[in-house]
């Protein structure tokens, strides 16, 4: 049986940023599992990868701010490496019920140091941020220049290989199928997979929407709930193109993402099951989008932007999913109060995972490494919190922006 120090099982953004981190921490020769055949094959492949600081928690909006700095500096912290960032600016567009909201998260992130500017239509109308945007639907605008979009499969890649030069490893195309404490004092963790069997000291849970059965395996209830979520690709007119900011539409819960010179990415800001209350079977889900949801998001975008109604067209769509908590925050803990000491987990990402799996690689990594993360309180992220009633909250409705 191979013997390893730590393995990290899940090979998508959020994984390979913690087999990097835990390689340049020191560990020897860190593993990554992966069940497919190359890396950010799952959720990360089907991101559309924002990279942006606004939330309204402020341990989430801190883990924000400094990933969206490792993404601006990506080829100063990884050398001769690019995550493909673009910065482009976010416009938050609030209905009536989300102004209070909005000026409070602004004046909390204005404190983090994050540049974040409230604008009333009229005065985002002058400012010509984006000029193409039908400002009157709104009733209050949050801007932050500071915002974009990266490359989900390079970022993946630029972690992974970073990790490699450092002595990590990777093995693709092999399922994690069983974890459970190794036999024998020597203690640690047996990990079968369809590759053959490992043991390690600390294994760490990256594992996003296949993450149930695994804890259902370790005797671990998991309280999340896995959701699939449309996205809608259409081509911006000849008056539409280059670089412009991404728009979260609140009155349509909506977001629009143009991107390169001429795409529109349109996708939804609610985190619901299927209309049945179904959970996305991660394994057997519908990867394509329907008629009735391309219409939605084609007559979203074009009440948005009327620019989109006249020249807007149609390119294509797919479906990736979320894994969703009660309280639509990540959980980052060790299970050593389940008595799964060396356990270590950062799943229930619920839609958040790539903008910031920088900072998720680097708080993990220290609570192996260090046994804790000193640099703000992330303890709210436990896993504990669900059963006895710490749910974390959000200012918004709007489950996605939180």
């Amino acid at each position: 049986m191979e013997e390893r120090e730590v393995v990290v099982v899940g090979g998508g953004s959020t994984g390979c940023s913690v087999l990097y981190h835990l390689a340049k921490a020191g560990v020897k020769a860190p593993l990554l599992v992966d069940m497919a055949s190359q890396l950010a094959a799952g959720q990360t492949s089907r991101s559309t990868a924002l990279v942006r600081t606004h939330y309204s928690t402020e341990a989430l909006t801190r883990m924000a701010l400094l990933s969206y700095r490792f993404f601006r500096d990506f080829g100063r912290e990884l050398p001769g490496r690019s995550a493909g960032y673009v910065e482009t600016g976010l416009l938050v567009g609030a209905d009536e019920a989300s102004v209070q909201a909005l000026r409070q998260n602004s004046a909390m992130h204005k404190r983090l140091g994050i540049d974040s500017r409230v604008m009333a239509p009229d005065e985002l109308v002058a400012s010509r941020v984006e000029p193409m945007l039908d400002a009157g639907a709104f009733s209050l605008f949050a801007y932050e220049p500071n915002a974009g979009y990266a490359e989900p499969a390079a970022t993946a890649s630029a972690f992974a290989s970073a990790a490699v030069e450092l002595g990590a490893e990777v093995l693709t195309g092999a399922r994690v199928t069983k974890i459970e404490r190794a036999p024998g004092s020597g203690g640690g963790y047996s990990v079968s997979t369809t590759g053959g069997p490992l043991r390690c000291r600390s294994v760490v849970l990256a594992t996003g929407v296949w993450s149930k059965p695994l804890f259902s395996g370790l005797g671990v209830e998991l309280p999340v709930k896995v959701s699939r979520h449309p996205v809608a690709i259409f081509g911006r007119p000849s008056g539409y193109l280059g670089k412009r900011p991404v728009v979260f539409d609140f009155p349509r819960s909506a977001y629009y993402k143009p991107e390169g010179n001429e795409l529109f990415f349109v996708g939804t800001l609610s985190h619901e099951l299927d209309v049945s209350g179904s959970e996305a079977d991660p394994d057997a889900y519908d990867e394509s989008i329907s008629y009735d949801e391309a219409s939605d998001f084609s007559r979203s975008s074009a009440a948005a932007f009327p620019v989109m109604a006249t020249g807007g067209t149609y390119r294509r769509g797919y479906a990736g999913l979320y894994d969703n908590t009660p309280d639509q925050h990540p959980i980052i803990d060790e299970l050593s109060e389940m008595g799964l000491p060396g356990v270590y987990c950062v799943v229930g990402l619920s839609g958040h995972g790539f903008k910031l799996a920088p900072e998720f690689g680097r708080i993990v990594a220290s609570l192996v490494t260090d046994g804790t993360f000193r640099d703000y309180d992330v303890s709210v992220f436990k896993l504990r919190r669900f059963e006895e009633g710490r749910l974390l909250g959000g200012r918004y409705g709007v489950s996605t922006i939180l």
